[in-house]
């Protein structure tokens, strides 16, 4: 199996909770796995195991200066959510 082609294992307990917290989980399943959407913000994620690294794709797009939000943990989404609740708000 192509290495971008694999499931993170956290993929789904993260999307779970990305969801329990307020977020629209729009799946891409490409160079990344989805958009989250927060009200009116969002966000390229990608979803990554503990020690997960970039694909070549991946490390392409941010070299270029895309910002792609890589997600591990609860707590980063905690941390995104707070992000864009405020990107929002300084757009208000």
């Amino acid at each position: 199996m192509r290495r971008a082609a694999r499931i993170d294992n956290t993929a789904k307990t993260l999307r779970a909770y990305a969801e329990s917290i307020g977020f629209v989980v729009l799946p891409i399943n490409g160079v990344v796995d989805c958009v989250l959407q927060y009200g009116s913000q969002q966000a390229i994620t990608d979803w990554k195991s503990k020690g997960g690294t970039l694909t070549d794709a991946q490390a392409k797009l941010v070299a270029k200066g895309l910002r792609i939000a890589f997600v591990s943990t609860p707590e980063q989404l905690d941390d995104l959510k707070s992000e864009l609740r405020l990107r929002g708000e300084l757009r208000a």
